[in-house]
């Protein structure tokens, strides 16, 4: 109902009681109440006797109310759920798809106080930043499955761009950099069988307006300081959802290239030479390729190597 209620108010002019309850056929009382609990969320509703209520502000949260707002996605985002605080959005986002939980639901959290990224890293996760995971049940083998984070790293480089006009780099697989420094972290986590997924849950944190902290000023950067201004988290949110929706129905329609160089655009790492760190050992050498499956095709002295994970560091 806050979401019929704020369509109606949206229009910044005094709406009264007795027609929000006749056009939403409910009674006074319950649209005072879900005024009351607007109010409570931060929305700035002015009341006034024989006028009825206008809305002056909306609150930069990431709450559903705000998001599901001309929202036009076919997948992802049909279903938002706003936490205050989490252990981690990932954990939450887990439970529920074992639980088999409508495809495209988003968890997102005011803050993570045990946020982590890859190899159980911690990832700082404070208020102002925004931190969510998505909920997928893909129809591709295990093989296939990088194609979602590449798809969720394109959508995240865009929708910074479009609403901040820097200029974002993705460091394959899963980090969004500006000039150097990390902006975004995507922690991506399966469940799978020898030949199918049973689900992808899809983690982000993006450093917003949140403040980074000494420990890791040297790595890390919130957009925030690189704009020296607050950016809309909703707006920016509206914007990652809608390009995963577009980027996630490409992997389905089994346009895998569409997916890859869309990366590529924002992947500056053909050519470079790389060190990539993995489970068993570690790889050195120059990258010629990226096969349309998401891995990496590194050229050392000896041969050419198909990377599908690991850690990259620049040479």
């Amino acid at each position: 109902m806050k979401e019929q209620i704020l369509h109606e108010l949206n229009k910044k002019e005094f709406v009264s009681g007795e027609k929000l309850a006749k056009n939403l056929n409910v009674s006074r009382t319950a649209i005072w109440k879900q005024i009351k609990s607007l109010k409570q969320l931060g929305y700035e509703i002015e009341t006034l006797k024989n006028k009825g209520y206008r809305l002056i502000s909306s609150p930069d949260k990431p709450i559903q109310s705000e998001i599901k707002q001309n929202l036009k996605t076919k997948i992802i985002g049909t279903r938002i759920e706003y936490k205050k605080s989490v252990f981690s959005t990932n954990l939450i986002a887990k439970d529920y798809a074992t639980k088999k939980i409508s495809e495209g639901t988003v968890v997102v959290a005011e803050k993570q106080t045990k946020g982590r990224g890859r190899k159980q890293r911690q990832w700082h996760s404070p208020e102002g930043g925004l931190w969510f995971s998505v909920v997928l049940y893909p129809n591709l083998t295990p093989g296939d499955g990088i194609l979602v984070t590449m798809a969720a790293s394109v959508s995240v480089a865009d929708a910074i761009q479009k609403s901040t006009g820097l200029i974002p780099e993705i460091k394959w697989p899963n980090d969004v950099l500006i000039n150097g420094k990390k902006v975004c972290g995507i922690l991506t986590e399966f469940d799978a069988e020898m030949d199918r997924i049973n689900y992808v849950v899809v983690g982000v944190g993006i450093n917003v307006n949140n403040d980074i902290s000494k420990d890791i000023s040297k790595i890390a950067v919130s957009l925030k300081q690189l704009t020296s201004s607050k950016v809309s988290r909703v707006n920016l949110l509206k914007s990652i959802l809608t390009k995963f929706d577009e980027m996630y129905n490409y992997i389905l329609s089994g346009n895998f290239k569409y997916v890859r160089d869309s990366w590529s655009t924002f992947a500056n790492i053909i050519g470079k030479k790389i060190k990539v760190t993995g489970e068993r050992n570690d790889i050195e050498g120059y990258v010629t390729d990226v096969d349309e499956h998401g891995c990496i095709i590194v050229e050392t002295p000896e041969k050419k190597i198909r990377v599908l994970s690991g850690d990259v560091t620049y040479l």
